[in-house]
């Protein structure tokens, strides 16, 4: 299975939340646009406005999609977070963060171990609701950041996650997910917040499509360029082979492509993918249509793929791998288009064998996939995809 392997004052975190973002050539009531993600914020419901008093540029981000009605209110979500708006009885309106921690972890089935049952540590917080703790490395952050109000509180104990930007130490909010950047120890970016906003946005079908610019200021970088994903016919850029490669044996001939199993009822058109163990094939599946398939190679004996219904947690689009098996040390470089679905174990492209569908099972655990169908599903299922993994 492939495994992809201090604290700071509360007075200076403080001092660099209020002066840490860049400085704005702008006037804070003038309306916004970001070319990264092609969207605007304005103040039309007070989002303009709380995004300026609360730190927006550090922690909630660029918006990613345009306000839209939610429960009642209106909501706007951003890289890190979601805005909502909330009318009360006597018709004034608030504007706070949304849960987006908390829903978050509802949609990838995630359930939290309780707290220890353990006295309270020196400089330690506990919350009555749920139980859960809060301390160092986050505490200083939290309460500095906005605390209670503007992340909510601890949903969990602080753990270690696959994020993004690799293994990390998270702990889930109601209203965010922060983690710790190792690499920034003692400076300023050690703690992060999380870009839950967006991953929630896919996971619920928010619609992101970048818009024009309205005519207003632009702020932030420029466009990305397109999205590196090979369409399925066009042949996959090679890459590099690892060094000193082991003998592979000759192609044994595919067996004829097995039956597609019946997918899991999904309503209202959610992706899926079945990878079957027997069969060595890999299909997807939106809602109980069958959009693709593929052979695949999955974990070899004594490190056998696991069953079960998960789901895709983190993607990446290149990465090396590397682990210990049976005492010696391995490195893949370059392993494109890894989705992962269940702790170390992912979907990825495979450069270094071509034996798909063959019955030969090669991996350390993950979905071995052929590079122009890991391209193409990398490209196609997003984040919170669910993976059933069945004989």
């Amino acid at each position: 299975m492939f495994h992809c392997t201090k604290v700071v004052a509360a007075f200076l975190l403080a001092i660099v939340l209020a002066a840490g973002a860049a400085p704005a050539a702008h006037a804070e009531g003038s309306p916004l646009y970001f070319p990264a993600t092609g969207h605007s914020l304005t103040d039309e419901y007070g989002f303009l406005s709380f995004w300026h008093e609360h730190d927006g540029a550090r922690l909630l981000g660029a918006p990613v999609a345009e306000p839209l009605t939610l429960s009642g209110g209106v909501a706007q979500y951003f890289e890190r977070g979601r805005l909502e708006q909330q009318a009360g009885p006597d018709g004034s309106t608030r504007v706070s963060t949304g849960r987006v921690g908390a829903e978050y972890a509802e949609a990838l089935w995630k359930r939290f171990a309780p707290a220890p049952p353990r006295r309270p540590a020196p400089g330690e917080r506990v919350f009555d609701a749920g139980g859960h703790t809060l301390r160092e490395p986050f505490l200083s952050f939290w309460s500095a950041a906005g605390g209670l109000e503007f992340f909510g509180a601890p949903i969990s104990e602080p753990e270690w996650e696959l994020t993004a930007a690799g293994r990390r130490q998270v702990q889930y909010f109601e209203r965010a997910r922060l983690e710790r950047d190792a690499s920034q120890a003692g400076t300023p970016d050690e703690i992060q917040v999380s870009d839950l906003g967006r991953a929630l946005a896919e996971l619920q079908a928010i619609d992101t499509t970048p818009q024009g610019n309205p005519g207003y200021e632009s702020v932030g970088p420029a466009a990305p360029a397109a999205p590196d994903v090979a369409p399925l016919g066009a042949a996959p850029r090679a890459a590099p082979a690892p060094a000193q490669p082991a003998p592979v044996p000759a192609p044994v001939p595919a067996q004829p492509k097995p039956r597609a199993p019946v997918a899991a009822r999904s309503p209202g058109g959610a992706k899926s993918i079945v990878v079957n163990l027997s069969a060595q094939w890999l299909y997807a599946y939106e809602g109980d249509d069958q959009v693709f398939d593929a052979p695949v190679s999955t974990g070899r004996d004594g490190m056998e793929t696991p069953t079960g219904t998960y789901a895709i947690y983190s993607k990446l689009k290149l990465q090396t791998m590397d682990g210990v098996t049976n005492g010696e040390y391995w490195i893949v470089p370059d392993v494109p288009n890894v989705m992962y679905f269940n702790g170390g174990v992912a979907l990825h492209g495979t450069y270094w064998h071509n034996r798909f569908g063959t019955g030969a099972r090669l991996s350390h655990g993950c979905v071995n996939l052929p590079l122009k169908a890991a391209a193409w599903l990398y490209g196609w299922a997003p984040m919170g995809t669910a993976v059933r993994v069945t004989y």
